[in-house]
């Protein structure tokens, strides 16, 4: 005789995907801005002190806050691009439900939590004298790819834990999204 209920499966059920509050991803947002601030502080001056004479702006000052804002622009631009890049590889490995656009950039924002406190300790830890030295070390490949590991690691667990995906096909993705996170950041050159 068979059992009136249908057989479940081993896969929990995905919870239901609850809408992340914009005011997590603007926080997330100024926090990894402000971190990127900090991360090529000393590599502004100084490319702006080695490029004094070759500038096209009215002093150095605007020329300073023109690549600030730039910066400021560009992390949040490359967090959204990578949360919708991530998304499509996402919906194009693991298939069934995908997280929202929202979401995804939730995930790759708290991805970029180790970078933010990695940013946070150094500039603690140094004083003005070793601040450059300090943060250079940004700039070294395996940490660029151990950044990015760890944050492909927190997207994939993220997505296991709001859509329940299958383990497999999540793998395939951590290594993907690894391999993918590793050619960018370690192509972006030293920070």
């Amino acid at each position: 005789m068979t059992p009136p209920y249908p057989a479940t499966s081993n896969q929990p059920a995905p919870a239901a995907v609850k809408k992340v509050n914009p005011a997590w991803i603007i926080a997330l947002l100024l926090a990894y801005t402000a971190a990127a601030q900090v991360a090529v502080g000393t590599g502004i001056d100084r490319l702006v002190a080695e490029n004094a004479e070759y500038n096209q702006f009215s002093s150095q000052e605007v020329l300073v806050t023109f690549l600030r804002v730039g910066v400021i622009v560009w992390s949040a631009l490359a967090s959204f691009l990578q949360a919708l890049v991530l998304r499509l590889i996402y919906k194009g490995i693991v298939r069934g439900q995908a997280p929202t656009l929202r979401s995804s950039w939730f995930w790759v924002l708290l991805g970029q939590i180790p970078f933010m406190l990695t940013v946070l300790g150094l500039f603690l830890a140094a004083d003005a004298f070793t601040a450059p030295d300090a943060l250079g070390v940004l700039g070294q490949a395996w940490l660029r790819i151990l950044f990015g590991a760890v944050g492909a690691a927190i997207y994939v667990v993220l997505a296991r834990k709001t859509l329940g995906a299958p383990v497999g096909r999540l793998a395939v993705l951590f290594a993907i999204v690894t391999i993918v996170n590793s050619v960018l950041l370690v192509a972006g050159g030293p920070a």
